[in-house]
């Protein structure tokens, strides 16, 4: 959105540069005393090795690193997160990468996906929260199949929700260089997949808009961590207590009709 900025802990989001790739948690949405997008985006990391990133969030009570190793033409992200307080934390983590696209560019969801929960949309064109629409094709005025990127019109901003998956993968390719993203992901620790689309509908306010589509595992349905809480999809994690996980970003030189899953083994 503007020149390349750290986060600052005074700003909102829509404040910062609004690029790259953002890790979400405790929160997606602004929950309780949460900021937009969580805390990790606006902490510094400690580098403490050439590959491995810490950093800390909720007050210092918990300890997050995300390790990145390249695997032929793979992005290998393994995450461990680990409550370090006292007291049981209650969080949600959503990736949070945001990919350049044109448009015309193809969105793949696992074919088990039919249908997507709705989490917002701009002026309710899809729907309120919690509404259900069918995916690929979708009934909106100017739109018949979301997988589709249209062009930078301002007329689409989305957050969608897939139910809790049983292969995590996903992609986006594009037409254009026979090329694409394949992401894979562990569907035991992340079941959920959140897809933002945005067509220049925001920032609500101001200029540039983002002209996006991000690909987001996620370990809740929910952008709110009290909606997760509720819902009872939040983690719960006791003093001492962990989590990890992967993320794998592959590149990809044909349009894949059937996405399969692929992890790095443990050794790796």
């Amino acid at each position: 959105l503007r020149p390349y900025a750290e986060g600052r802990r005074d700003a909102g989001f829509e404040e910062w540069d609004g690029g790259g790739f953002d890790e979400c948690l405790p929160t997606v949405a602004p929950s309780g005393t949460a900021p937009d997008h969580g805390e990790l985006w606006r902490q510094p990391w400690q580098e403490e090795d050439p590959v491995t990133l810490r950093t800390t969030a909720c007050g210092g009570a918990l300890s997050v690193e995300r390790r990145a190793l390249l695997d032929g033409s793979s992005l290998v992200l393994h995450y461990h997160v680990k409550n370090l307080g006292q007291r049981v934390q209650s969080l949600l983590y959503s990736a949070h990468p945001l990919l350049r696209v044109e448009p015309n560019d193809r969105i793949v969801l696992p074919d088990e996906v039919r249908s997507l929960r709705v989490e917002g949309s701009r002026k309710n064109r899809l729907g309120k929260r919690g509404d259900s629409i069918a995916w690929p094709s979708a009934e909106a005025e100017d739109l018949s199949d979301l997988s589709i990127l249209g062009p930078p019109d301002g007329t689409q901003a989305d957050k969608l929700f897939t139910g809790a998956l049983s292969e995590g993968c996903c992609a986006v390719f594009r037409p254009s260089l026979q090329e694409g993203i394949k992401l894979t992901f562990d569907a035991q620790t992340l079941p959920y997949l959140g897809l933002w689309i945005c067509r220049a509908a925001w920032p609500e306010s101001g200029e540039p808009k983002q002209y996006t589509v991000a690909l987001e595992p996620a370990s809740a349905p929910a952008d709110a961590l009290a909606d997760a809480v509720r819902e009872d999809t939040a983690w719960r994690l006791e003093p001492g207590q962990e989590r990890r996980w992967v993320l794998r970003f592959a590149l990809i030189h044909e349009l894949i009709q059937k996405l399969t899953h692929e992890l790095p083994g443990e050794g790796q």
